[in-house]
């Protein structure tokens, strides 16, 4: 295709507007169509960038017009430009939290951990463990488009036989059937703090390493000393109930979850919904911001559209008269 590209300012006035307009009833209007598919909504940032994008493409094209012959190619190369669409046949989002990290709870030698993060690579991913904040993960192989993904923001504990066994992380990227990715950390001892291994056993459900000396010795991970005295005395309470009779096993595992629960080392609903609102709320204040400043991006581009616009004019008219 040969020629000039024409494009109405007045037109893509109203093209801007209508895109404006339906990201302003995504981010604000009925909260039942973002929270039906679990909750918060991803930001509609990268939507902004992509419409910038091509308005800076078209002005570029349109100076370049009416001077060089173009060929539009329908579609991309098919190979040799990795997977272009996630593996649920969606484009993948943007890196979003889904929720703010739980506040830090557990033994108290592992603080050191916070603000660190811990790599590991297999032979199609990276991944990125920030204990105490997410995991993420990054196709290393893809030459377009990588897949980048959050595996789980920090939740709370998986608590067994008295040891504080792994980290949860919950509410990653969505996956298929409107769920969230998420991943058990399970910690055991090592000679340096390492990320070891990462796995998928079920779809979208994973598992990974962290070795580390912090863990090692008999009483490292151990619970019940780490407990405020009234929850290790109810504890006591229950011990003493189940060994008697009083309590089955069903009822003495429900008391221990209630006593993790009141440590704040297991998350009950009510604090998960919590800490989703919390991103919700942040995230809305950042798209808000960007929207702002793209419209008056916008403007300064519709301004400069209309130059060139002109600038082209000028040069078909110099053309028709030679």
């Amino acid at each position: 295709i040969t020629g000039y590209i024409w494009v109405d300012a007045g037109r893509f006035r109203t093209f801007y507007n209508t895109v404006a307009e339906k990201k302003t009833s995504l981010g604000s209007g009925s909260r039942s169509a973002s929270e039906g598919k679990g909750g918060v909504m991803a930001c509609q940032g990268d939507n902004v960038k992509m419409l910038m994008w091509m308005l800076t493409w078209m002005l570029t094209v349109m100076v370049v017009a009416g001077l060089v012959p173009m060929k539009v190619l329908d579609d991309l190369p098919s190979g040799g430009y990795g997977n272009i669409q996630d593996t649920d046949g969606r484009m993948e989002e943007k890196m979003v939290l889904r929720m703010k990290p739980a506040n830090y709870s557990g033994p108290h030698h592992l603080m050191d951990w916070r603000g660190k993060c811990f790599k590991h690579r297999d032979s199609k991913y990276e991944y990125v463990f920030c204990p105490f904040h997410n995991i993420t993960q990054e196709d290393i192989l893809a030459y377009y488009d990588a897949y980048k993904g959050v595996l789980g923001v920090w939740s709370d504990w998986e608590i067994q036989n008295n040891q504080f066994q792994a980290m949860n992380m919950v509410e990653g990227s969505p996956c298929a059937n409107d769920t969230y990715r998420s991943t058990k950390v399970y910690l055991k001892c090592g000679k340096e703090s390492e990320l070891v291994s990462v796995t998928e056993p079920n779809k979208c459900r994973y598992q990974a390493v962290f070795m580390s000396p912090e863990v090692c010795g008999v009483n490292a991970m151990v619970v019940y000393p780490r407990l405020p005295t009234n929850l290790q005395v109810r504890w006591d309470q229950a011990v003493n109930d189940h060994s008697l009779g009083y309590i089955t096993q069903k009822g003495y595992d429900k008391e221990l979850r209630r006593i993790f629960t009141a440590a704040g080392l297991i998350l009950s609903p009510e604090v998960l919904s919590t800490l989703k609102q919390k991103a919700s709320v942040e995230k809305s204040k950042s798209c808000q911001s960007d929207l702002e400043a793209a419209r008056a991006r916008i403007i300064e581009l519709e301004e400069l559209l209309r130059v060139k616009q002109e600038v082209i004019r000028e040069l078909h008219d110099a053309r028709a008269d030679m």
